[in-house]
């Protein structure tokens, strides 16, 4: 008799608890938020870099032909970068960033220029933009000041 009652009362067990599941939602969604928000800013930050060394990689190959100098390793280098939506005027400060490029003659003297560099030098291209211009939501996952790319080191043909 009582089991009875208790099934037909008023207050049952049955009835549906949506106040919880609010409750359990307030506290889930921000920190499922914060773990995307996470997520999608070392995405970026993993997509600009290989960018980054996409365009170090293309002045690196052009630098190591012979007749292209320095000038046209930067050019090559700048017009990936313009080429994926980067350019000059959204960067933070408003410049493109650093262009490294470091050559070796097969003795170990450093050069100055590609373009007189002997058959057997080594190139290497380095490219790097500043890291206000690649977050998105915030500094906390990209800490440097500057993204940069691998270092690409070619030999001169």
């Amino acid at each position: 008799m009582q089991l009875r009652n208790f099934l037909h009362s008023p207050v049952s067990l049955r009835q549906p608890r949506s106040a919880v599941a609010a409750v359990d939602m307030a506290f889930i969604v921000p920190v499922l938020g914060l773990f995307m928000l996470g997520m999608f800013e070392l995405s970026r930050g993993i997509m600009v870099k290989q960018i980054l060394t996409d365009a170090a990689r293309k002045g690196c190959r052009t630098g190591i032909v012979q007749g292209f100098g320095n000038s046209d390793i930067v050019n090559d280098a700048t017009d990936i970068m313009r080429d994926n939506g980067f350019n000059s005027t959204l960067f933070n400060p408003p410049t493109i960033g650093a262009i490294n490029i470091t050559i070796t003659d097969p003795n170990g003297n450093t050069l100055s220029d590609a373009m007189n560099a002997p058959s057997g030098s080594t190139l290497s291209v380095q490219v790097a933009i500043p890291t206000t211009s690649v977050n998105w939501i915030s500094y906390y996952f990209l800490t440097k000041n500057m993204v940069e790319s691998d270092i690409v080191v070619m030999m001169k043909q």
